[in-house]
């Protein structure tokens, strides 16, 4: 209780006073309504994707929305940021369509950055670009072709020059995604792919905290804290489903779409609910809604905390530093008295890995030093997205800001197994993203289990260097050990060790005529012949039964059939005979009576 008490008065000490000169936030956003819209959006889910970031773009800024097919047209003209400039802006909105011919990238670029003439320390320049195509503005190849060569080499110097960034999204498998990933790294931006349009509002969202850096308050299993420093939160809540959204204050008072207090305003768009309250009550808020990653609670206030600039993109061999602190009204908090009572953290995420560590402050005699906390991710990096949430937390307030990295090398590796065993094939490709494609130079050597060193032989074929892995000497791990330099995209000397890459060794011996050398028993050999005439005599002899049998059988046949003619022919005689004997004992009774007459 103590300590809370004394933090309270800490807090209410330093956010007193004059308030520091900050840099302004100037967001451009590019929208593409070119005819090829109509199949990779067909609901028009740019509508409420842009709204939402119209939504989310704190008051004060500057901001303005452009759309592009063959001609660039200004929808939302460019502003400053309030109530009226939000009811403009989602109006301009609605006349997104897909309905344009051709994809005027190069105009898009040039007309939505002309007002901007050089660079400005207190303005923080960002540009959202979104497309489903590649630079089409003509039905001629070379007329496009040197459009997107005019991008590359003088629009983007341009941008750098004047401080601009370019984060940019694709919305198809046929975009040009070189080119935009070019236009985002050259510009210290980012760049992400969005596989359909229902992607589209969580991409705008990662975009709109790279590009604003907004201070947000941890969202934890729905709850969050809100202390007095805090003059004004938007909650971006993701709806999956039909359930309604409840905001409920400290003292329980419940706010919903229908019904809310007048320091409430809420927007309510296609899967997701955008709640901004001024002047917040002070305690434990919690949210009725489905949890989701994506929520965020984003404040304004005067205690802030501040993270150094981290880059978008990176290699693996490459370290990050990480420097913190917190300021109050845009200064410096150095005081240990209060800082003691705050917990510096670093939440380190790579795929289904999550590493917390606790930040130290910085030792330092200096002054300068005082109140910054210092974090170092050591390489190597593995590749993929990194995601880093930084955090103080206090009993009395919390702060968080969250970072997307991708790790990557300069060049793109891919193996693939052959058709014998410890035959691979290795294809290795320029990330035009990050170097000059002509200047790649490649030394790839393939070290065996037993430590010898054997060089490949790369092969140049359609911008793809080509070699043919042979491991089927040995069984066992193959490392590659692979050399890229190169020319970046900036025009800096790149020189990259890989790590990471191998093979799985397979001894492969081919086979061979087996000879028996045993010596044969000449005879047993010669036992084989009879063992063979006993067969033919055995078959002859069956044949020759059988036959006999045949025969017997058809005798016996005869014999009876003989029989029985005989036997029916001597008994048709016996009648004839009894017949002949009958008749002469009648003559002879008769001559008998005759002579007794």
């Amino acid at each position: 209780m103590k300590r809370t008490a004394v933090l309270f008065f800490l807090l209410s000490m330093l956010i007193s006073g004059p308030v520091a000169t900050a840099a302004v936030d100037d967001i451009r956003i590019l929208v593409d309504v070119s005819g090829s819209m109509v199949k990779t959006d067909p609901q028009n889910l740019r509508i409420p994707a842009v709204k939402m970031l119209n939504g989310l773009i704190p008051s004060g800024s500057s901001a303005g929305l452009w759309t592009f097919g063959r001609y660039v047209s200004m929808e939302v003209k460019w502003g400053k940021v309030d109530e009226k400039w939000r009811k403009r802006a989602d109006a301009g909105v609605d006349k997104i369509h897909s309905r344009g011919q051709f994809t005027n990238i190069e105009g898009a670029l040039t007309r939505a950055s002309a007002s901007w003439k050089t660079a400005d320390p207190n303005s923080r320049r960002n540009i959202i670009l979104l497309t489903d195509g590649q630079v089409d503005i003509s039905k001629n190849a070379e007329k496009n072709e040197l459009s997107r060569s005019n991008i590359l080499n003088k629009t983007l110097p341009q941008l750098v020059k004047k401080g601009v960034t370019v984060h940019t999204i694709a919305l198809s498998g046929y975009s040009d995604e070189s080119l935009l990933k070019q236009i985002a790294v050259k510009t210290s931006g980012s760049f992400e792919i969005a596989n359909s349009a229902e992607d589209l509002q969580r991409i705008f969202l990662r975009m709109f905290e790279r590009a604003a850096k907004p201070d947000t308050v941890p969202l934890n299993n729905n709850s969050f804290s809100v202390d007095n420093s805090i003059r004004e939160m938007t909650l971006l809540v993701f709806r999956q489903g039909d359930r309604k959204t409840r905001l409920i204050q400290p003292d329980g008072k419940v706010h919903i779409e229908e019904k809310h207090a007048a320091n409430v305003q809420w927007r309510n768009d296609l899967g997701y609910d955008l709640i901004t309250v001024k002047k917040p009550l002070s305690g434990k808020w919690k949210l009725d809604a489905d949890v989701d990653p994506d929520n965020r609670v984003m404040v304004v206030t005067d205690l802030k905390l501040v993270v150094n600039d981290l880059p978008a993109y990176t290699t693996p061999d490459k370290a990050l530093d990480i420097k913190v602190e917190l300021q109050s009204k845009n200064k410096k908090i150095s005081k240990n008295s209060f800082l003691k009572f705050v917990d510096f953290s670093l939440t380190h995420r790579v795929e289904e890995d999550t590493v917390t560590t606790r930040l130290q402050q910085k030792k330092s005699r200096e002054t300068s030093d005082k109140g910054i906390y210092l974090q170092r991710i050591d390489a190597p990096l593995r590749e993929g997205n990194h995601e880093l949430i930084i955090s103080a937390d206090a009993r009395v307030f919390d702060r968080s800001k969250r970072f997307n990295i991708e790790v990557q090398w300069p060049v793109k590796v891919d193996i693939e197994k052959g058709k014998k065993p410890g035959e691979f094939e290795l294809r290795i490709q320029a990330r035009e993203e990050y170097i000059v494609a002509d200047s790649l130079q490649l030394e790839v050597v393939l070290q065996r289990p037993d430590g010898l060193q054997k060089p490949l032989i790369m092969a140049l074929q359609n911008g793809e260097w080509n070699s043919q892995i042979m491991a089927n000497e040995l069984d066992g791990l193959h490392p590659l050990l692979i050399r890229v330099k190169a020319t970046s995209v900036h025009g800096e000397p790149v020189d990259h060790k890989l790590d990471g890459y191998s093979v799985l060794g397979v001894k492969f011996e081919p086979q061979q005529e087996v000879k028996d050398d045993t010596v044969e028993d000449p005879a047993a050999n010669e036992k084989e012949p009879e063992a063979a005439t006993m067969d033919e005599d055995e078959n002859d002899n069956g044949l020759m039964t059988t036959l006999i049998i045949i025969v017997a059988l058809n005798v016996v046949f005869v014999l009876i059939a003989g029989g029985v003619y005989f036997y029916l022919r001597k008994k048709k005689l016996s009648n004839e005979e009894y017949d002949l004997f009958a008749e002469n004992d009648e003559l002879d009774l008769d001559a008998g009576d005759k002579k007794d007459d």
